[in-house]
């Protein structure tokens, strides 16, 4: 998913409030920056928009009744989420849904405002990623290197440029034992030391062999080569250890990446 060059953020409310889908269509058109927005009062009803218009971002209700609202999501794998509740202590539900922002009942015009931000932030980092890519992609061309085509077929690239105060070097991506993310910035743990990057975790998701890196957490990418076994915490959840013990949590919500994970690990 892309903005568009008119930067038009295409924004598709689902929330079975019809109150609520009015009011949040309000704010977004009053502000200066084009916004397209549709609404959804079901699931059903937002996975047919879903396909439909594409949108850039999803603003979806946590306490929508019926099948989770985040699996429909998932299914089709829509760019940004937004979620919304009127109990801020479930705010601690979308730590496992990578939002980019939770908002609280009622909606306050400075806060979606905010969230808008954060969006289009997160979507411009994903053009950055893809156009990083596509060059990369031309580069190994050149040189006559396969590198991942639309579909995912062919070889991701085996190193990350890392920037050091004035020092520019390539890391190859086998010495990258696990990489933690923060908000837009992402620390890389390797063989050699950790380095600090100005760039979001989903970001650099997009450019790594989803058969060796694996999203266990919203805050966390491990390398399938420098996990040393996956224990289950006796309430449904996993931890994941490393070669040098330490352990990373695995999201409640994961399991499949659990499952492929274990299947990459344990394959020998």
């Amino acid at each position: 998913m892309t903005v568009n060059g008119s930067k038009r953020l295409r924004v598709l409310v689902v929330d079975g409030d019809d109150m609520a889908r009015r009011k949040l269509r309000l704010l977004m058109e009053s502000f200066e920056q084009p916004v397209r927005v549709d609404d959804a009062a079901s699931v059903p009803q937002a996975a047919a928009k879903l396909g439909e218009m594409a949108p850039d971002l999803v603003v979806l209700d946590l306490d929508l009744p019926g099948a989770p609202g985040i699996e429909i999501l998932r299914a089709v794998n829509a760019p940004c989420i937004v979620v919304t509740t009127a109990n801020p202590e479930d705010a601690l539900r979308t730590l496992d849904l990578d939002a980019v922002d939770c908002l609280v009942k009622p909606v306050e015009r400075e806060r979606l405002a905010v969230a808008l931000r954060h969006a289009r932030r997160r979507l411009a980092e994903r053009r950055i990623a893809e156009l990083a890519l596509e060059i990369a992609r031309a580069a190994a061309d050149i040189r006559g290197v396969a590198m991942p085509g639309a579909n995912g077929a062919g070889r991701y690239p085996d190193q990350m440029t890392i920037r050091v105060r004035r020092r520019i070097f390539a890391l190859p991506l086998a010495d990258i034992a696990w990489i933690e993310g923060a908000s837009q910035y992402s620390r890389v743990h390797a063989k050699g030391g950790e380095y600090l990057l100005s760039r979001s975790l989903s970001s650099l998701e997009s450019e790594l062999d989803p058969s060796r890196f694996y999203r266990i957490h919203r805050s966390a990418i491990v390398n399938a080569a420098y996990v040393r076994e996956l224990m289950s915490r006796g309430d449904g959840r996993y931890n994941v250890y490393l070669r040098d013990g330490k352990a990373l949590p695995m999201g409640r919500s994961r399991r499949e990446i659990l499952r492929k994970l274990a299947e990459a690990v344990f394959r020998n």
